[in-house]
């Protein structure tokens, strides 16, 4: 028999099987309502098959007779014969049916259970400042300046001149220096190389894939009746009761019933994987510095210019006449302060660009859906069916014509008569149990009080 505390747990199991899907879906929503769904649907299967069993349940006790729970002076647990029967009476046994009444219930419609919320990685995209070129320095030269001067210089010399032997002179070439050597610094810039760098454009992050629950159904017997005995009446459709002979009844083994059903049960449980999505680098050319700028020194030779002057060849000898000396002045270049270097920094160069960063990281939380439960309205039992004795229509008591009226009655009240022919026959005896059914009156014969009920006296 299909335990409900067993439906229960499988349904549970399904919850959480289900519950463990919703890791690592993207669109979480979605999934949470096909659980909803798929958890309803087997409330349903659940709640029809409780009402199944509980149907068959209802059935089987209904055709049974608790004959020790009545206290009816005219049950046949408490007498084997009809008590105060009188002389042209007759009893027979019938079954007084079994009392319901309804019940609100409350049953769990889903457990408690707890969901794992998982919030994804966010990431945002932020300028980041790449160095094309690292900071250097440059060494500039100052030339060196000169200025201008005026030098007398000696033409002629004071001479002497002799008025018997005048003196002789002749012209000879002289260099002078117009320029001094100088040291002139040459830059000799640097050189660059261009290098490859590698930068995180995504950085490395974890998904959960859910790997599904496996099912399969399976079969089930369920009892629905169990293997009683029956009597059966040997003969006859109205018995005579008297002392002698009393009721004709055979007893009958009727075997159990069996109903089979089938249920899904769990195989493999969901389960969750992690798939790690590596991080996305990119590779970008970079230009840096590979040899620093340098100078070198150049000398540069001084410059020199060639004069012609006249210089006494021969004093003279006899007379001294004095000549003055004659000058002559002329201009000429000369240093004023020398060449220097001097350094200047030249900044580096950057570029900004884009790149996407990690956030805030995945993070996973508990989320609590408390257990829901609704009423449901269900008929209970109150007092079990028995057997009791009870003043029927017999041949001894029978009036003429009151199975004719009895015909013509149950026909006017709607029941299933083929004729009214005044033969109590098995159609008549169909409308009978019928109209006692409907009316809650006991069943098995035609009892006085159901043509009381009809108004047949």
């Amino acid at each position: 028999m299909l335990n409900k505390k067993n439906i229960i747990n499988l349904s549970l199991g399904v919850v959480l099987a289900l519950g463990l899907t919703a890791c690592a879906t993207k669109d979480t929503s979605s999934i949470l309502s096909q659980k909803d769904m798929k958890i309803q649907e087997l409330q349903k299967q659940l709640d029809a098959k409780d009402s199944t069993i509980e149907t068959l349940k209802s059935t089987t006790a209904s055709t049974v007779t608790n004959e020790s729970m009545t206290n009816d002076e005219n049950a046949v647990a408490n007498s084997l014969v009809p008590p105060h029967a009188k002389p042209g009476e007759c009893y027979s046994k019938v079954l007084v049916p079994a009392v319901y009444k309804e019940e609100v219930k409350t049953r769990l419609v889903h457990e408690e259970k707890t969901d794992i919320k998982v919030t994804p990685p966010t990431y945002k995209v932020v300028d980041k400042k790449v160095t094309i070129r690292e900071e250097s320095t440059k060494l500039v030269l100052v030339p060196a300046t000169y200025k201008t001067v005026e030098e007398t210089i000696l033409v002629k010399p004071e001479t002497t001149k002799l008025e018997v032997i005048p003196a002789t002179y002749k012209t000879v070439e002289e260099t002078i220096m117009v320029k001094p050597e100088t040291i002139k610094l040459v830059k000799v810039p640097g050189t660059y190389k261009t290098v490859e760098e590698t930068i995180i454009v995504e950085a490395e992050k974890v998904n959960l894939e859910t790997i599904p629950a496996v099912y399969k159904t399976v079969e089930e017997k369920v009892l629905i009746a169990k293997a009683h005995t029956e009597w059966k009446e040997g003969r006859g459709e109205i018995e005579k009761v008297n002392n002698s002979t009393g009721d004709i009844m055979c007893l009958i083994e009727v075997p159990a019933k069996y109903k089979t059903v089938t249920k899904k049960v769990l195989v493999t449980p969901a389960t969750t994987k992690k798939i790690v999505t590596p991080a996305i680098s990119k590779t970008i050319n970079k230009r840096v510095l590979d040899t620093a700028p340098s100078t070198k020194e150049i000398k540069v030779p001084a410059v020199y210019n060639t004069i012609t002057k006249t210089v006494l060849d021969t004093p003279a000898t006899t007379k001294e006449i004095k000549t003055p000396a004659v000058t002559k002045t002329v201009t000429k270049t000369v240093l004023n302060t020398p060449a220097t270097t001097k350094e200047i920094k030249l900044p580096a160069i950057c570029k900004i660009v884009k790149t996407k960063v990690l956030d805030t990281p995945a993070k996973e939380e508990e989320v609590k859906t408390p257990a829901v439960y609704e009423n449901y309205t269900t008929t209970v039992k109150t007092e079990d069916a028995y057997l009791r004795w009870q003043e029927i229509l017999c041949k001894t008591n029978t009036q003429n014509g009151i199975v004719s009226k009895l015909q013509a009655t149950l026909k006017d009240k709607g029941y299933d008569i083929k004729s009214v022919n005044g033969v109590y026959n098995k159609s008549t005896k169909a409308a009978v149990n019928k109209y006692q059914e409907d009316n809650k009156l006991s069943t098995g014969a035609l009892t006085v009080k159901t043509l009381e009920s009809l108004g047949l006296n």
